[in-house]
């Protein structure tokens, strides 16, 4: 009877497709939040003044006093301009990590985004569980830097015919 040796290589996925699918997943996720958050009219002032000051003082108020401060004084009064701005870049980073566009960008915008939620919700008071977010967070994070978008995206079209960009956006 012999054994028969196959090389790890042909039994494994390639590195790049996991990153991938790690980058679209990221991007489906983005999406389909996005549309949630439309669906119920968060995205309007009033709605997300209203999200945000909950995520300052629910249960007894965000434990983080500066955290709490800025979304009280500086995100709550201009509410129209922010939930303008998450309209726009959350579905912005959702496209962009699906097509693999700008993927290093997008990963990085979607880095800070994650961060912020995970600020956001360290209220107690709000009792969501704030390893979600941790974890979305390590996604983006590798999705970044390990530049995901150079398999099956847009990022390895776009290194194919103009060469490495100056600044690491693809």
């Amino acid at each position: 009877m012999t054994t028969r040796v196959v090389e790890a290589s042909q039994e494994s996925i390639p590195p790049r497709v996991l990153l991938a699918a790690l980058r679209v997943l990221l991007g489906i996720i983005l999406i389909v939040t996005w549309f949630d958050n439309q669906a119920k009219g968060l995205y309007g002032p009033q709605a997300f003044g209203g999200f945000v000051n909950w995520l300052a003082t629910a249960g007894e108020g965000h434990p983080l006093g500066f955290y709490r401060g800025f979304l009280l004084n500086v995100v709550q009064p201009n509410a129209s301009v922010f939930a303008g701005f998450q309209l726009v870049t959350e579905l912005a980073m959702g496209i962009a990590l699906l097509a693999g566009a700008f993927t290093s960008l997008a990963g990085a915008a979607a880095s800070l985004f994650f961060l912020n939620l995970f600020l956001a919700y360290l209220n107690p008071g709000t009792e969501e569980w704030i390893w979600t977010q941790v974890l979305l967070l390590a996604v983006a994070l590798v999705v970044t830097l390990g530049r995901a978008g150079r398999s099956l995206g847009v990022d390895a079209l776009l290194v194919r015919s103009r060469g490495e960009p100056r600044l690491p956006v693809y």
